[in-house]
């Protein structure tokens, strides 16, 4: 197994699992907004203007996803490094990596107006979606994670 091997195959598994972590988080979402139904729940990005902010950050996670997936792959293919851990490792990485990146649309949006005021807009823009996309993303990322690193470690064998 060389290195630009397992660097494609862990790429390749990055993005599957960013399309699966995508996936849930819409479901989380609909979950949470389904008040006044499941259709309108599906269409909550469609209540609020934050449709830039989520734009950036599916773009953003979806480079994240390439990235780590080339180190999780080159870890666990050719370091021989615990698949749970790094899948779970570069899952948070990914993760917290978009949440911080794609909060500062919105600082640049509305926050930055806001500096030196009595409001934190560096608490309201980064801080709070960076903390709630952690909370509710613990979960999903563990179980995708472990998805994730067992998917690339199945290639051992067979290169």
């Amino acid at each position: 197994m060389t290195e630009i091997e397992a660097k494609k195959i862990g790429s390749r598994q990055g993005l599957i699992s960013v399309g699966i972590g995508l996936l849930i988080a819409q479901l989380i979402m609909t979950w949470i907004s389904s008040d006044n139904g499941i259709v309108q729940g599906f269409f909550w990005f469609t209540t609020f203007s934050y449709n830039l902010n989520l734009l950036i950050g599916a773009f953003i996670i979806l480079i994240s996803g390439h990235i780590f997936g080339q180190l999780a792959g080159k870890a666990i293919l050719i370091k021989k490094r615990n698949y749970i851990l790094t899948g779970f490792l570069c899952g948070m990485a990914c993760l917290m990596t978009t949440a911080f990146l794609s909060s500062w649309t919105g600082f640049f949006q509305e926050g930055i107006s806001k500096v030196g005021t009595d409001d934190n807009p560096f608490v309201d823009y980064i801080y709070k979606p960076v903390f709630w996309i952690f909370f509710f993303g613990l979960v999903p990322v563990f179980l995708v994670g472990i998805w994730f690193g067992k998917q690339i470690k199945k290639h051992e064998n067979k290169i």
